[in-house]
This record gives C-alpha cells, sequence and structure tokens, in this order.
C-alpha cells in the first residue's frame, strides 16, 4: 500500500511540476520594413512593435529606412539587400505617392524586382500603400491603384493605410493626419501603424474583442474619440476595399 502511495505522490508532483513549467517559447514573426522617411520619421515600425508587444504577439521587427529613397535606390544601395540575408517572414516594402503614371510603372517594376528576392529569402512581399500630398486630395484614387496593381503584380499582401486614411478624412475632414505637406502627424501614423498591424496580424473573431481593441489603443495612444472611427476606417479598407472609377 505505502509502496503504491508513493508511486501516486511522485506521479502527481511529477504532473505539478510540467503544469508549472513554462510553455516553449513560440518563433518569433520577423518584418523587415525597406522605405523612406514615410517609414521612419514617426517611426511606424516600433509603432507596431508596441501594438505587437501590448497583444502578446512575439514578433521582431527592424527597418532600413533612408531619407528621400525610392525602392530602386535601395536596390543600387545594397544595405537593404544584405538585410534581406538575415532571414524574415515578412518584407514591407514602401516607396512614395505614386500617383502619376510614370511613378506607377516605376513602383510595379521595383516590386517586381525585390519580389524573387525577398521570397528568396524565405519570406513573402507586403506593400505598405501611403496617401497623396495634403493639397492633392484628389490624387487619392490614382494612389490607391498605383499600390493595388503593383501588389496584384507579385501576388503581396497589400496594407492599405491610404485607403484608411482616405475612409477616415472623409468622415472627418478635420482630422490632421498630416505634420506637413507629405509626412504623417502622430494621429496619420497611429492610423497607418492600425493598418499595418491588422493587415499583418488580422485577428480573428473570437480575439476581436473589446479587451483587444483596448489594448491596442492603448499601445497607440489612440485618443478615445478617435478610437472607433480609427478601427472602423482600417477594417474597412480591409475587408472592404473601395471601388476605383
Amino acid at each position: 500500500m505505502r509502496r503504491h502511495l508513493a508511486a501516486l505522490l511522485l506521479l502527481v508532483a511529477s504532473c505539478a511540476a510540467w503544469a508549472q513549467a513554462p510553455a516553449a517559447a513560440t518563433k518569433p514573426t520577423r518584418v523587415l520594413f525597406i522605405g523612406n522617411s514615410l517609414t521612419f520619421e514617426t517611426d511606424i515600425p516600433g509603432r507596431v512593435a508596441k501594438v505587437a508587444k501590448a497583444t502578446g504577439r512575439n514578433v521582431v521587427i527592424e527597418s532600413r529606412a533612408y531619407p528621400a529613397y525610392s525602392l530602386d535606390d535601395h536596390l543600387r544601395d545594397g544595405r537593404s539587400l544584405d538585410a534581406l540575408k538575415q532571414g524574415w517572414d515578412i518584407v514591407v516594402l514602401q516607396q512614395g505617392t505614386s500617383a502619376q503614371e510614370d511613378a506607377r510603372q516605376e513602383l510595379i517594376a521595383s516590386v517586381k524586382k525585390f519580389d524573387p528576392l525577398i521570397k528568396a529569402a524565405g519570406a513573402r512581399t507586403a506593400l505598405y500603400m501611403v496617401w497623396p500630398l495634403a493639397d492633392r486630395p484628389k490624387e487619392f484614387p490614382d494612389v490607391l491603384l498605383s499600390y493595388r496593381l503593383a501588389a496584384k503584380s507579385v501576388d503581396a499582401i497589400l496594407i492599405p493605410a491610404g485607403e484608411a486614411w482616405l475612409r477616415a478624412l472623409t468622415k472627418d475632414p478635420r482630422l490632421k493626419l498630416y505634420s506637413d505637406p507629405i509626412h504623417p502627424s502622430s494621429f496619420g501614423s497611429d492610423l497607418a501603424s492600425l493598418t499595418i498591424y491588422l493587415t499583418l496580424f488580422p485577428a480573428g473573431p473570437q480575439e476581436f474583442n473589446e479587451a483587444f481593441v483596448e489594448k491596442v489603443a492603448k499601445a497607440l495612444e489612440i485618443p478615445a474619440a478617435r478610437r472607433d472611427p480609427f478601427f472602423d476606417a482600417v477594417t474597412l479598407a480591409i475587408d472592404s476595399p473601395l471601388a476605383i472609377k
């Protein structure tokens, strides 16, 4: 009897120790941003990383973004190509507004050059759609179309930040999304970062609840009055893209 009791106690102790042992660390999702000041000036990658931490996702994010750089500049420069060799899951490409036809063709050509290099590194290409100059709001459809065509050309993930901006500004034209003629303000950066995060790390129906929304909003310091309009603009841009005439 004592022998059986000792064996039982040993089994219980073993199970308790197993239950208390830390779970094996999940492999992080590695994300590399390649772009220019629209990426680095307000630290878009850092904002996305803050949201990931707040929602418990294991994510490693780095950036290679330099002033006034096009994607073609990155291809010639070499530093971003060296960074690709470090191994990534997603590589986010960002260009300028690309509203004009020549700029659109340049964007598509550069994305087509980058995509095989990204795939060779074991990653998938994502395209971070930006927005037009502040004094050219009528160019929103052209910007959206340029990024959609570029993403479609290589079956890339499309991050519709520019469309989220358009939706938000349509609801409230007084929103201060720009800090100057092209760069995002803190509000604009939050809206872009929210779009990037929810596109790359979509929340399932069970996860996307009030607690999740509150965590994300707190991480980005989105004011309460802006929270729901921002989430609405982003989720609609992702799930129900605007028709472009």
